[in-house]
């Protein structure tokens, strides 16, 4: 539904690295960005993705 609602450049998809997961064909293409023990560990890269996307975020806030 958040795929749809905000489309495809605008969706990422955190997993932990070492969940074996299936991806969905209709969501390849899309981003995923992993992490080790925490979802925290993401957050750099996440922010980094959403600004080439033109999304501006506060990082003091995180």
């Amino acid at each position: 539904m958040m795929l749809a609602h905000l489309g495809r450049r605008r969706v990422a998809i955190l997993m932990k690295s070492d969940v074996k997961m299936e991806r969905p064909s209709d969501i390849q293409g899309l981003l995923y960005m992993s992490f080790k023990d925490n979802v925290e560990e993401a957050k750099v890269s996440l922010v980094k993705e959403m600004a080439h996307q033109g999304i501006r975020v506060d990082v003091k806030t995180l």
